[in-house]
């Protein structure tokens, strides 16, 4: 596919693109993600909560402040979120020992194996698809994957940043 300089896209011919791109991604994502959808909708949960068990993974001991405020839901949605984790026995809660207070959460080894599944699962499968690659193709893949995910964290620190400042008294 042939590129223009960037100072010779106009406007609309960049809005084409992007609207040409987000087509393609969508479909893509529905054409690469059904095993990984299939082993969350066979836990039954949201996809709030499953962000829940995502972001202990990374956060592991977060309390109920950070979860509800990274996942951006309010303290009493989080709180009904957690609960059926907890019944599930995918997260466990428990108290801070030097603040009894605070409440910290963990995947419970049932959670971590349920996310470790769903991620093997999910990889096998791009596998296979990658595979169908040429090299370069693939390296070009990767490049462009790369830039996407460092847009998307530009954009994600700069959207964190507004929102902590617009929450400040």
């Amino acid at each position: 596919m042939k590129t223009l300089p960037e100072e010779q896209l106009s406007s609309a011919d960049e809005d084409e693109i992007i609207e040409q791109t987000i087509r393609l991604y969508g479909r893509t994502l529905a054409l690469v993600d059904p095993s990984r959808l299939e082993a969350w909708v066979g836990l039954g949960l949201t996809m709030t909560q499953l962000g829940v068990l995502f972001l202990l993974r990374r956060e592991v001991g977060a309390p109920a402040g950070l979860l509800a405020e990274r996942l951006r839901v309010t303290p009493s949605t989080l709180t009904r979120m957690v609960d059926r984790l907890v019944r599930l026995n995918l997260v466990r809660r428990q108290e801070d020992c030097d603040d009894r207070r605070l409440v910290r959460h963990y995947l419970t080894p049932e959670g971590a194996q349920s996310l470790e599944e769903m991620a093997r699962t999910a990889r096998a499968y791009l596998t296979e698809i990658l595979r169908q690659f040429p090299r370069e193709k693939l390296e070009r893949l990767l490049e462009a994957l790369q830039d996407l995910s460092q847009a998307a964290e530009a954009v994600e620190k700069g959207a964190w940043a507004s929102a902590r400042q617009e929450s400040r008294p």
